[in-house]
């Protein structure tokens, strides 16, 4: 699957050649220094300040050898610290450019003996790469192609940077960010001697390459590693056991591939959606999702880490931004709530609706979190997170919605009543309303507005006769159920009225069970009720004479519970 994705990359790479990575490229925070090169005289044309801003991931591109440093830092920085020319704290790939943290240049770290063998090698890759067979082969090929390095070029960028080095930054520097220092070529050298050291490097280790017919084929170093630590990584049922070998070509392009991903994750683009119809890639921000049909294509979820990582990986079928329209009413006639009570027709809207109203804004962050990270304090809401968050973000983010609601059920119901102990009814109240919402979106059925509005009218009357009725149906009598349970609560003479007491009720699985935490909350209660209270009585009459038919309803006693109280309603 990742071959077909590169191929969608290498058509656009194709068009637009390294310009395709570089618009989007963000240097490293860190000094540049671009140095003049005309006439075999070196001096300072300009001295940059990088610093991306952590919230917008932008930086100022105003200066005009910005594009310069884009490219020139791109093509010059080496693979990873194993793949360094010569000493691990010197990050740049070529004699063009010399790369360090300045922290290092008065530590020690840096002098002129690191500085003299980077670039002997750089003069002579042989001392480097003929150590071993594989590795000298490659070099070998590329200095078919590209030829000798300039020698005398490079003695006189390494006298300059000897005698010129330790003076651009002050010498008690603890400043982590980087010195980076240009020297003003032409492009075309840069991408040479870049591709002088690219090509060598490009496999995970030269020693796993073999050559068929002249082509070396190695074990790409992307997103893999394979060493003695690593055997079970391994293919044991052939007798190459490298788990997949490709081209030098084909190792270029899924690094340049990578190198994509990687400027997209640095500006914040942590999604990339491949169009296979289309032949496109788009990549968008956690935030963000496409706003136009997908039919058939790929998704892949990126991590910046030591390395770019591809966290999620799946194919998808269809992807549509807009859905059949969803109802969220003001089910309970909340007079006061924050959530706007609307039909919504887009995927994106409904994904901030669910993240804000059910996980108080911690799902669109947390994803992918481990568990141990997440840094939730309410445990019915990191519970229900944790167990709705795959479902959630393959219907959010790849349009398939076939199990969400099995999960979703269950977790919204929970994190109502979570809500309930915890006291916060406005929330529970907002996180009811929506679930009714979704509830009808996904099972269809009678809206719980139109239910709740018949049921209520239906009570209402026979908690104000002189003569005790009878409930009829098991809506509502679970929705009486509620009722009940509410007032008795309302009775309580604490400061703070503790809604827990109410857990027992609506978390019980029978009605004995009910009946038995109802009678518990009478005996707890009934020296505060008035004798003559005629709706208490008949309300309390009527469910205690009625045997339900049904399961135990938990929304209908949830939604008695946060409904305005029948018993306390003034009379017309």
């Amino acid at each position: 699957m990742l071959s077909d994705v590169i191929k969608v990359f290498e058509q656009e790479y194709k068009k637009y050649g390294d310009k395709y990575i570089t618009d989007k490229y963000i240097p490293d925070d860190g000094e540049y220094i671009i140095v003049d090169s005309k006439n075999g005289e070196f001096k300072i044309l300009d001295r940059i300040l990088v610093k991306k801003d952590k919230k917008t991931k932008e930086i100022d591109t105003s200066n005009p050898y910005f594009e310069f440093i884009q490219r020139a830092d791109y093509m010059s920085k080496y693979l990873d610290s194993n793949k360094a020319i010569a000493d691990k704290n010197i990050h740049s790939n070529n004699y063009l450019t010399f790369f360090i943290k300045k922290e290092n240049l008065h530590n020690g770290k840096i002098n002129n003996d690191t500085i003299e063998k980077y670039y002997e090698i750089l003069r002579n890759p042989l001392i480097k790469y003929g150590k071993k067979s594989n590795s000298k082969k490659l070099y070998l090929s590329v200095e078919k192609k590209y030829g000798k390095p300039d020698k005398d070029r490079i003695d006189r960028i390494e006298n300059w940077m000897k005698n010129n080095i330790f003076s651009l930054t002050s010498s008690d520097s603890k400043d982590k960010t980087y010195l980076k220092i240009f020297f003003l070529y032409d492009s075309m050298i840069y991408e040479q001697e870049s591709e002088r050291y690219i090509l060598v490097n490009i496999y995970n280790s030269n020693d796993y390459n073999v050559e068929i017919e002249e082509i070396t084929y190695g074990l790409p170093n992307d997103n893999m590693g394979l060493n003695s630590k690593k055997p079970y990584l391994e293919n044991k049922s052939r007798k190459n056991s490298i788990p997949y070998l490709i081209s030098s070509e084909a190792a270029l392009i899924q690094r340049k591939f990578f190198d994509y991903l990687g400027t997209q994750v640095a500006v914040g683009k942590n999604n990339i959606y491949i169009d296979i119809e289309e032949n496109s890639m788009n990549p968008y921000g956690n935030d963000e999702t496409p706003g136009k049909d997908i039919h058939g294509g790929y998704y892949i979820r990126l991590k910046k880490g030591k390395e770019i990582e591809i966290i999620d990986f799946d194919v998808i079928g269809l992807y549509k931004p807009n859905i059949n329209p969803i109802n969220i009413d003001n089910v309970l006639e909340l007079k006061k709530s924050n959530m706007q009570y609307h039909q919504v027709h887009s995927l994106t809207t409904l994904k901030n609706i669910i993240n804000e109203v059910f996980f108080s804004k911690y799902l669109a962050n947390n994803y992918f979190t481990d568990a141990k990270d997440i840094k939730i304090n309410n445990n019915s809401l990191k519970r229900n997170l944790l167990l709705s968050r795959t479902a959630l973000f393959a219907w959010f983010y790849k349009g398939n919605d076939s199990y969400v609601w099995k999960v979703l059920n269950a977790s919204s119901l929970d994190l109502v009543k979570g809500s309930i102990v915890n006291g916060y009814l406005p929330k529970a109240g907002e996180q009811f309303n929506l679930r009714c919402g979704l509830k009808v979106y996904f099972e269809g059925g009678e809206p719980m507005a139109d239910l709740l509005m018949d049921v209520k009218n239906s009570l209402r009357l026979k908690i104000n006769k002189n003569e005790t009725e009878k409930i009829e149906g098991d809506n509502e009598y679970y929705f009486a159920v509620g009722q009940l349970v509410s007032f008795f609560i309302s009775l309580s003479k604490g400061r703070n009225k503790v809604h827990s007491l109410a857990n027992p009720v609506i978390n019980a699985r029978t009605d004995e069970k009910i009946k038995l935490e109802l009678k518990k909350l009478y005996k707890k209660y009934n020296y505060t009720i008035s004798t003559g209270s005629n709706r208490f009585k008949n309300l309390f009459a009527m469910v205690a004479a009625y045997v339900p038919e049904e399961k135990v309803k938990d929304d209908l006693i949830i939604a008695g519970y946060l409904h305005s109280n029948l018993v306390y309603e003034k009379s017309e």
